[in-house]
């Protein structure tokens, strides 16, 4: 019962979030959550339903197949989800190669090789899950190396909201070897591994809802100077100038250069900076530059740090401060 409530739920959500990214198909994030959804309500169904010796139209051997590849599908793409969604640039080799020789590979081979010889399930499993069960704990390790990596600032500034709920988020995927090793009850692994998605939706929300205030921050800002916020912002990239502004916009870059140089920001920092400040959103900057939606946040905060602002505003405030 508790598993299903849990997969009504994930169903539920899995709907509202796909109607939004209808309505913005450009925001990668989402597809990332939403297959995240989707691997979770399988692993659920799947562990929810089998094994059952009274299911005889599935042989017990394939429903075993069914639950563990689920479960196995589900802790492989988690590293991955941190990679892309959060941009923890250390897990690219774990979330595209770890897994597989750490986690696939040796469970298969293992538990073919002893399935075989000894025909019991039960030992195969527990052998097959040798391996995978310690690489947990170091994924785990660099998981959370990589999550005080990206939020650096924030832990600087002694926000740790984000830390914190990333890291317990992480902890029950990583824990998922384990879980199946020692057979813990469903009840168990059920509130566990949920509770890592319960975590996951409440950083996926916050984010959302940080992104759409910074949207409509954006929108009131250009409202404010009498842009129209219909055209589209693209327009306000360097490259796109035309001939006749020339002069003027070099005239405004230079100093621009100037307070970039007094700040030290990284050449890619300049970069977010400059389309930060010419009003461009954080999905347009991405795909404007060509790198991820969570790089460019982790660029905007160095950004603010060093400036030492909170927003876009106060950022353009000590550009034309120095400019004056």
């Amino acid at each position: 019962m508790l598993t299903l409530l849990f997969i009504v739920f994930e169903t539920v959500m899995f709907g509202y979030q796909f109607l939004l990214y209808l309505s913005r198909p450009q925001e990668k994030q989402r597809v990332y959550y939403l297959i995240l959804l989707v691997l979770l309500i399988t692993k659920n169904t799947a562990s929810g339903l089998f094994p059952d010796p009274r299911i005889d139209f599935i042989p017990l051997i394939d429903q075993y197949i069914l639950t563990y590849g689920a479960g196995f599908m589900m802790a492989s793409y988690f590293p991955f989800y941190f990679y892309k969604a959060y941009g923890i640039v250390n897990l690219r080799w774990h979330a595209t190669k770890g897994i597989f020789l750490f986690l696939h590979i040796p469970f298969f081979f293992l538990f073919a090789v002893t399935f075989f010889a000894t025909r019991n399930i039960d030992t195969s499993i527990n052998v097959g899950l040798a391996i995978p069960s310690m690489y947990g704990l170091i994924l785990g390790y660099v998981i959370l190396a990589g999550i005080k990596k990206r939020l650096r600032g924030q832990i600087e500034r002694r926000e740790y909201f984000e830390l914190i709920a990333v890291f317990l988020a992480v902890i029950p995927y990583a824990s998922l070897a384990f879980c199946a090793y020692f057979r813990i009850s469903q009840v168990k692994e059920v509130l566990l591994t949920n509770g890592g998605f319960i975590f996951i939706s409440i950083l996926f929300i916050r984010n959302s809802i940080r992104q759409s205030r910074e949207e409509y921050r954006t929108l009131q800002e250009m409202s404010f100077a009498g842009t129209d916020i219909n055209l589209d912002p693209s327009f306000l990239i360097p490259d796109e100038i035309p001939e006749s502004t020339g002069d003027d916009f070099r005239s405004i870059q230079a100093p621009r250069e100037m307070t970039m140089d007094s700040l030290k920001l990284s050449p890619r920092e300049r970069e977010v900076a400059t389309l930060l400040i010419d009003g461009l959103k954080y999905r347009e900057i991405a795909e404007a530059l060509g790198i991820e939606f969570g790089t460019v946040r982790t660029h905007v905060q160095n950004v603010y740090q060093k400036a030492d602002v909170k927003n876009r505003t106060d950022l353009g405030r000590v550009f034309d401060s120095k400019q004056a």
